[in-house]
């Protein structure tokens, strides 16, 4: 009995196996040989629709119309915009900034004081005796000239020349330099001092000039700091000189309007040509031309 059924299983196997091997060799030859697939559809054959050509228009673009009364935008894009009551358009223009302040004051000079008196010449009439040389001076509070020899007393110019001397000292190129100096005595001051042939005699005092492009009539001279001075632009204090660097500082007080500013002011001129400063690679125009007199007088 148990034969029968083994045998009836294998050959329920056996017709499995060729079935399966049936329909697989089926589905491959159906995937080599794929149908063809019509291009044209059944019920609505395609047709080709031609392309339709542009042409130029010509566009005429409106005027701008009018604006209200004052209006000064032609967009929207003004800073501000109102609808007055009467729904017209009202506008707030841009305001600019004030400018600003001025300083009030620049610098306009600053210098060493001169002495009152400069010994400007000397004729020698005895080369051997410097004594007897007469000895031509300027009177700068004067402006005048004064002529003296030593032993002279120059009562009306509050001084007396108590000596002169003229030295021959050797210059670093090798040649021979007079030094002629003068000693008086100085009635005023009480003082004896050495006046030198071509070099300015200073007084100790320095003395700083401002004034003002806003008002041509601020005119202020001041020898030592710190010094407060005032003009129409307001309260100042001159706090620092500085003669190395031609400079003063000066402070502007502060009012009820504005703060107090404290500026570095250099010598400058009103003129702002004159201010301007020649790069180095530039030559002076006064250079040029004294270079092409100096070719000039090389013809003669």
């Amino acid at each position: 009995m148990n034969k029968i059924y083994d045998k009836l299983l294998l050959l329920i196997a056996v017709l499995a196996l060729a079935g399966g091997a049936y329909l697989y060799t089926q589905a491959a030859s159906d995937a080599k040989s794929p149908s063809a697939v019509s291009e044209t559809p059944a019920n609505h054959p395609y047709q080709p629709e031609p392309v339709p050509e542009s042409g130029e228009v010509e566009a005429n673009w409106p005027e701008a119309s009018e604006q209200s009364t004052g209006w000064l935008y032609d967009v929207f894009t003004p800073p501000q915009i109102f609808i007055d009551a009467d729904g017209r358009f009202s506008i707030v223009p841009i305001t600019p900034p004030p400018p600003p302040v001025p300083f009030g004051v620049y610098l306009a000079e600053i210098r060493r004081n001169l002495y009152r008196l400069q010994l400007e010449g000397y004729i020698e009439e005895d080369p051997s005796d410097a004594s007897k040389s007469l000895l031509l001076f300027v009177n700068e509070e004067a402006q005048s000239q004064v002529r003296a020899r030593p032993g002279d007393v120059k009562a009306e110019h509050e001084f007396e020349v108590k000596d002169f001397t003229i030295e021959r000292v050797m210059t670093p190129d090798g040649g021979i330099e007079k030094v002629a100096t003068a000693t008086i005595y100085d009635q005023r001051r009480d003082e004896t001092i050495e006046l030198v042939h071509s070099e300015q005699r200073f007084d100790s005092g320095i003395t700083v000039v401002l004034r003002s492009r806003e008002d041509a009539s601020v005119d202020i001279e001041l020898t030592e700091a710190p010094t407060e001075f005032q003009t129409p632009s307001g309260i100042y204090t001159l706090q620092e000189i500085n003669l190395e660097e031609s400079s003063v500082t000066v402070e502007k007080q502060a009012t009820e309007e504005r703060e107090a500013e404290t500026s570095v002011l250099f010598v400058e001129s009103t003129d702002p040509a004159d201010n301007q400063r020649p790069s180095p690679s530039e030559k002076p125009k006064e250079d040029a031309s004294d270079e092409s007199l100096d070719v000039f007088d090389s013809l003669f």
